[in-house]
């Protein structure tokens, strides 16, 4: 999101600050000659001629202004007549060549000619009539205004910060209810089925408002879809258990009574059932962390020693099937204590464990690691299987996903186990994260500690 704020932000910056630049550009290029320090210098010596000559002209006649103006033109080098207000010449003569305008009358105002500046000067006399003053200089004195001055140079600074504070609060007006539905969707593709966009955002009217409001019906939907497959799961487990008992019950009784034919039949229907029982089990405690599950039953554990307590139960079964589980605490940190439900805890550490029993070739295996590092107490269940394919590290902790090559349906799983220990882990407040080693497969569960109390999951 921070991408895309600042792309947004940095397009209308730079629109907006090579708009200004233009403006200052053209704006000096067609600027009034009225604003050039070199023509008020100009201006007012003219000027100060005018007043001069026409002074002259009504004190001491038409006489002592020619005097004067060819004074001016010797040391000024500036060629001037005295016009009365209809423009005829009073003393002196204007140049043949003065530029006319449009509308046939002398141009007043400067006018550069063939290398020449033409300026007609008015002046008012002590009596109220007035003059006017044709000075023709024989060089342009007009040279190009400065195109770049501290003042505009000022103005082009505060343009550009302006423009770019203008364009902050724009980018971030745009891009703030876009990185809220990002959150949101973050969250409910994280689990938080109760997340959504906020009243703030559903308020408004625009074409964001209206994703944000078509984004929180979809998650009412799939937070009611999920809850009713959650609640079917729990259900139908639910409802399989009683028949799942008779049915055991009438088995051993059968077992009692049948004879040496029919008991290999038996000893199926006995294992079957077992493993329905099993699945049974599995898919109850999966449904109550998913919907029931809280932390209200935790209470101050010792994780290092309960690991170290399945860890002594998980070796004795291994070595029934010729294989072995130890357990190491790297150190006293590991046994710090946090706030958690033991039950939960037990549950995920023999999913974990069973699972990496039930893949660890014959004859090795399996190291159990506990250790505390960062806030986080670390187990590591390493076994020395063939490990999963890349793309399913992250899989396996679903419910009912199956590897289809090393770990198979033929290894008795029924992809609930990891599962189970992911939703339990999650509800501490840690996570569970898989990967293949070398020479094996290693799954590490984290549960924060902050300081001895595990953080609940959200939701």
């Amino acid at each position: 999101m921070r991408t895309l704020f600042i792309k947004i932000f940095l397009w209308f910056w730079l629109a907006m600050a090579g708009l200004t630049v233009l403006v200052t550009v053209v704006g000096s290029l067609t600027a009034s000659d009225v604003v050039w320090p070199g023509r008020r210098t100009l201006t007012a010596a003219t000027t100060l001629y005018a007043e001069t000559a026409v002074l002259l002209y009504e004190q001491q006649g038409a006489a002592a202004v020619e005097h004067y103006l060819r004074r001016v033109l010797e040391t000024a080098k500036l060629q001037a007549a005295l016009l009365d207000e209809s423009g005829q010449p009073l003393a002196g003569a204007p140049p043949p060549d003065w530029p006319m305008g449009r509308d046939g009358a002398r141009r007043e105002d400067f006018t550069v000619v063939d290398g020449k500046t033409f300026l007609l000067r008015p002046v008012t006399g002590t009596g109220g009539r007035r003059y006017l003053l044709a000075t023709v200089f024989d060089r342009n004195l007009l040279p190009p205004p400065p195109m770049w001055t501290r003042a505009r140079v000022i103005r082009l600074v505060v343009f550009v910060l302006g423009s770019g504070v203008v364009c902050y609060g724009l980018a971030w007006y745009l891009t703030r209810p876009i990185g809220r539905l990002r959150r949101t969707a973050q969250r409910l593709a994280a689990g938080d089925l109760a997340a959504r966009t906020g009243a703030k955002l559903g308020r408004l009217t625009d074409e964001i408002g209206g994703l944000a409001r078509d984004f929180d019906a979809m998650a009412e939907r799939i937070e009611s879809l999920v809850t009713a497959q959650r609640r079917l799961f729990g259900d139908i487990s639910h409802e399989l258990r009683s028949p799942l008992a008779r049915l055991r019950v009438a088995l051993e009784l059968a077992q009692r009574k049948a004879g040496e034919e029919a008991r290999p039949y038996l000893e199926r229907i006995e294992r079957d059932a077992e493993r329905l029982d099993e699945l049974v089990g599995q898919l109850l405690a999966l449904a109550r962390l998913e919907s029931e599950a809280t932390l209200a039953e935790s209470k101050m554990l010792d994780v290092a020693a309960l690991t170290q307590e399945v860890a002594t139960d998980a070796d004795f079964e291994a070595r029934a099937a010729g294989r072995t589980v130890t357990c190491r605490i790297a150190s006293e940190a590991a046994h710090q204590r946090i706030l958690g439900d033991e039950e939960l805890l037990r549950r995920a550490l023999e999913n974990v464990m069973r699972n990496a029993v039930r893949h660890t070739p014959e004859g090795s295996s399996v190291e159990v690691t506990v250790d505390a590092k960062e806030r986080n107490l670390l187990i590591t269940v390493r076994d020395h299987g063939k490990g999963v394919p890349s793309d399913a590290l992250e899989a396996i902790f679903k419910p009912f996903y199956r590897v289809e090559t090393a770990r198979d349906r033929a290894s008795g799983g029924v992809g609930l186990g990891l599962a189970i220990a992911a939703q339990a882990v999650q509800l501490h407040g840690g996570c569970i994260t898989a990967e293949n080693l070398a020479d094996g497969f290693q799954v590490t569960l984290a549960l924060p500690t902050l300081g001895g109390v595990a953080v609940p999951a959200a939701g």
